[in-house]
């Protein structure tokens, strides 16, 4: 093994760091040779929550937020989740190392280099990545059909095959323990002003044709009835701000690329199974001659990328249309509490052939992952089953505020959700206000807010339930400054997500590969700056083809290469 290798696969960042004291145990080194079995007789059901016979003892590498506050008597190593694990599971958990929360991905990344890693460990894709590569963990299928409690289960299985390929190898074995990203969180979707429209007599957009022309509208139009020109079609992304990004991207211009299938940095597998970059194709060029023009016509906000905040003219009122996921009705939510704006959500633009195309956000970032010389690897199950049977109950309990947080202390902590939670989320609201079920059709124990949910629904929306204007929600209530963004978030941003259709493109490599460590960042800039340039009239589109050129010789066919060999194998 190589170490140099392996580093290089997981961050060249840690070529550079301190090296803080070890690491973790080797197999030789394992203080625990054998695996402890389960109690006698106990039943396959009780596994997950079942207390082992004897101590369990597992190694993990911590990472501890340097604010958090441990009471008295208590430490990172000793605390009450520590405890609760020893007492019900018999489960000891021994840190190997602990590194502060800002350190812990170098701290990581040299443990794998040196091939010393704990026994259990949190990691990001491209440590999981390289972990897999060079052989260093175990395969899990067997013991997430054992140890895994339902609630689990449903987790990972919520996240189907996109999130079932992140954590196979090329035998299909289970190697992670995933905690699976909201889908939703990774669609954009457009956001307008319909108390705008319907001064103005106009209709939602759906098409590019239709969107110009109402963005052209709310810019010429005065939809606010000020008497001034002050007004904003298209918002578009600030100075600190992304026009293209992976996943959710508030104030970005996604959409606007998608509907011509274009998904600027993105790695997009070809039919021929070889994979392509989303920024270097055809279709970007077209997109960006398209914005250019809207931009030229100052359909989008002319201070785009030049002002420092482009929530402060959407929340003082001057701004109809901006993109963004479905939780954008958190960001209005003062608007709407105020009785001041009117927010919907729609899939705008459609592309050409009628469809919505969105790319998606990864599956997941964060796994849990169990050594080769781990003896005891349902314990990790175990571990995370109580986690999440447990959380809420902490919380009401004043665990969690009175003493400390789970995500500073709890071992192997990660947040714990369905994948399509918020589609879930929204069509059991939107049963519940019609009728058509009731609270006690509804299983809470898999969805932590749902209960609370709708029990403010009821009280916040009013007839007719499928109405959202302002006027058909009861802003005075006590309820709506702390459950209307939410609601609205769900019910306004969620209803495309459930009753409209989309055509979802995922990112195929979220890896880095060694020419990446010393070329993307130049890459990436050198991207970025040519699309403002062009979008903001700076540049005409011909720079498209110069920046393609160069991408191509500084690196990017050398990682195009590297991509395609790494999954190839």
């Amino acid at each position: 093994m190589k170490q140099k290798q392996i580093i290089a696969l997981v961050s060249a960042t840690a070529l550079a760091a301190t090296a803080l004291a070890g690491c973790g145990k080797t197999s030789e080194e394992n203080t625990q040779t054998t695996a402890v079995k389960e109690a006698e007789g106990t039943a396959k059901e009780d596994l997950p929550f079942s207390k082992y016979a004897e101590t369990v003892t597992v190694h993990l590498g911590g990472s501890l937020d340097p604010n958090a506050k441990i009471p008295d008597g208590m430490s990172y190593e000793d605390n009450s989740y520590t405890r609760f694990l020893k007492d019900e599971l018999n489960i000891e958990v021994v840190y190997d190392w602990v590194a502060s929360s800002s350190d812990f991905d170098e701290k990581m990344n040299l443990c794998i280099g040196s091939g010393t890693i704990p026994e259990m460990m949190n990691v990001n894709a491209a440590q999981y990545r390289a972990l897999l590569k060079y052989d260093m963990i175990q395969p899990l299928d067997q013991y997430f059909d054992d140890y895994a409690s339902d609630t689990l289960k449903g987790f990972v299985e919520s996240g189907g095959e996109e999130l079932k390929k992140c954590i196979s190898n090329d035998k299909g074995e289970m190697m992670a323990i995933p905690a699976p990203n909201i889908a939703a969180s990774g669609i954009n979707e457009m956001w307008i002003r319909q108390d705008w429209l319907d001064n103005l007599g106009l209709e939602v957009p759906r098409t590019w044709d239709e969107l110009v022309t109402v963005a052209e509208a709310f810019v010429t139009q005065d939809p606010d009835g000020n008497g001034e020109a002050d007004t904003i079609g298209i918002l578009g992304p600030g100075n600190s701000d992304h026009m293209n990004a992976i996943g959710g991207n508030q104030y970005g211009l996604d959409p606007l690329f998608c509907s011509f299938q274009s998904y600027p940095q993105y790695w997009l597998k070809d039919e021929d199974g070889t994979v392509k970059y989303g920024s270097i194709q055809p279709e970007t060029r077209t997109a960006l001659e398209k914005i250019q023009k809207l931009y030229t016509d100052k359909l989008i906000d002319p201070e785009m990328l030049v002002r420092n905040d482009s929530k402060e003219p959407l929340l003082a009122g001057k701004v109809g249309i901006f993109f963004g996921p479905w939780w954008c009705g958190y960001t209005v939510g003062d608007a709407t509490l105020a009785g001041e704006a009117d927010w919907r959500a729609y899939f705008t633009p459609l592309a050409e052939d009628g469809n919505y195309y969105t790319h998606m956000a990864e599956p997941t970032t964060k796994y849990v992952v169990v050594s080769k010389s781990c003896k005891n690897p349902e314990a990790a199950f175990k571990i995370i089953s109580y986690l999440i049977a447990n959380e809420q109950q902490w919380t009401a309990d004043g665990i969690t505020s009175t003493e400390m947080s789970a995500a500073d202390l709890y071992p192997l902590w990660n947040v714990y959700d369905n994948a399509n939670e918020i589609e879930v989320s929204t069509e059991t609201l939107e049963k519940y206000l019609a009728g058509e079920i009731t609270m006690d059709d509804v299983d809470f124990s898999q969805h932590k807010l749902l209960k609370n949910d709708m029990e403010a629904v009821i009280e916040l929306k009013k007839e007719p339930y499928d109405d959202f204007s302002l006027d058909k929600w009861n802003l005075d209530s006590d309820l709506a400054k702390t459950n209307l963004p939410r609601l609205v978030s769900l019910l306004v941003g969620g209803n495309p997500l459930v009753n409209d259709k989309y055509i979802p493109v995922y990112n195929a490599y979220s890896g880095q590969t060694e020419t990446m460590e010393t070329k993307w960042a130049n890459l990436k800039k050198m991207e970025e700056e040519t699309f403002a340039k062009i979008v903001m009239g700076k540049a005409d589109i011909s720079e498209f083809d110069t920046f393609v050129e160069n991408w191509k010789n500084q690196g990017g066919d050398q990682i195009l290469k590297e991509i395609n060999d790494e999954l190839s194998k």
